[in-house]
């Protein structure tokens, strides 16, 4: 099964995603990062930090950029520059 990384960027940083997840399609991957942006927006929310700034960039094993997910495109409203 494909390989799929999930970098977490924010205004000035980008947190790497160095093992990766295995999923059957790109389709997949973009289905379980937008499940995972709630429960981690809860967090940046909680640690004072305002989740609408970041995105998922997901990347395939080639290292192609495949997705690029704002957290406020899943949390509703836009996304803040």
């Amino acid at each position: 099964m494909p390989v799929y990384f999930f970098d977490l960027r924010s205004r000035c940083s980008v947190e790497p995603d160095d093992t990766g997840l295995e999923f059957a399609s790109a389709e997949i991957a973009y289905l379980e990062a937008c499940k995972a942006i709630p429960e981690l927006a809860a967090e940046l929310v909680g640690a004072g930090d305002s989740p609408r700034s970041y995105a998922f960039e997901v990347f395939d094993e080639a290292g192609r950029l495949i997705w690029r997910i704002p957290f406020s495109e899943i949390l509703g409203g836009r996304e803040q520059p």
